[in-house]
């Protein structure tokens, strides 16, 4: 099994370009203690209270994250947000700090009905863009990938889904550009039209017949065809 060693700095994308946070600032974090949108920083010295207000600001530019009032400190709505996604970005690094070793990604696929009809997407984004495609998306860090099916479907097709079912697990290391992926599909109905959204740049309908002859994104006409030949088997 090969591994790698490496120094991981999360890198933020937002209003500013990018910003790299190093040891020091990570450990800040880590001591910053939040409840609600109020920040403890009592009992820390001066310097230290100095460098936390230093760091934000070097995140979130001019934008206000952290508000001082009377010797309290408050996160603003959008300091919140920040900070979560922050700690977000921090607890995956200290993932592969433990767990270093080249590893695929996950994604989630769906094979997803309204009547007779599938429903697919144009894709709005490279690679592939402007292909058509199965609606999905990746997994995030700490979500289940039943959740994570849930809420692409809801994301790219705008509806819930209904009888959601694990259907089969591709992982061909070829199947992504991007690089290795393996993608869990499931399957399911929804009871209205999707509205396109997120990454999809249109979503349709389709006869299931007609989607078999079609050119699409990825390896999801082989999904299909996989899905449409378990069917007949169980017939």
């Amino acid at each position: 099994m090969s591994s790698f060693n490496f120094k991981f700095a999360p890198l933020l994308k937002g209003k500013r370009t990018g910003v790299i946070l190093n040891d020091d600032e990570i450990e800040i974090l880590d001591e910053l203690k939040i409840n609600g949108n109020s920040i403890d920083l009592k009992g820390l010295e001066p310097e230290r209270i100095h460098e936390i207000l230093k760091m934000f600001k070097k995140i979130n530019g001019e934008s206000l994250a952290i508000i001082e009032s009377n010797g309290d400190y408050q996160l603003t709505d959008e300091g919140i947000i920040l900070f979560e996604e922050i700690k977000r970005i921090t607890s995956v690094s200290k993932f592969y700090a433990v767990h270093p070793y080249i590893r695929p990604a996950v994604t989630v696929d769906g094979i997803i009905f309204y009547g007779e009809d599938i429903v697919l997407i144009e894709r709005g984004n490279e690679p592939f863009k402007g292909k058509k495609a199965l609606p999905g998306g990746y997994v995030s860090y700490n979500e289940k990938v039943e959740n994570a099916f849930l809420r692409e479907m809801k994301e790219e097709i705008g509806r819930d889904i209904k009888e959601m079912k694990l259907f089969t697990v591709v992982s061909d290391p070829g199947r992504d550009p991007r690089g290795h992926t393996v993608s869990i599909v499931f399957s399911g109905h929804i009871d209205q039209p999707p509205i396109a959204g997120d990454d999809a740049a249109k979503a349709f309908l389709i006869p299931l017949s007609e989607s078999l002859k079609i050119e699409m994104a990825f390896d999801h006409q082989e999904i299909i065809r996989k899905f449409v030949s378990s069917k007949k088997c169980v017939k």
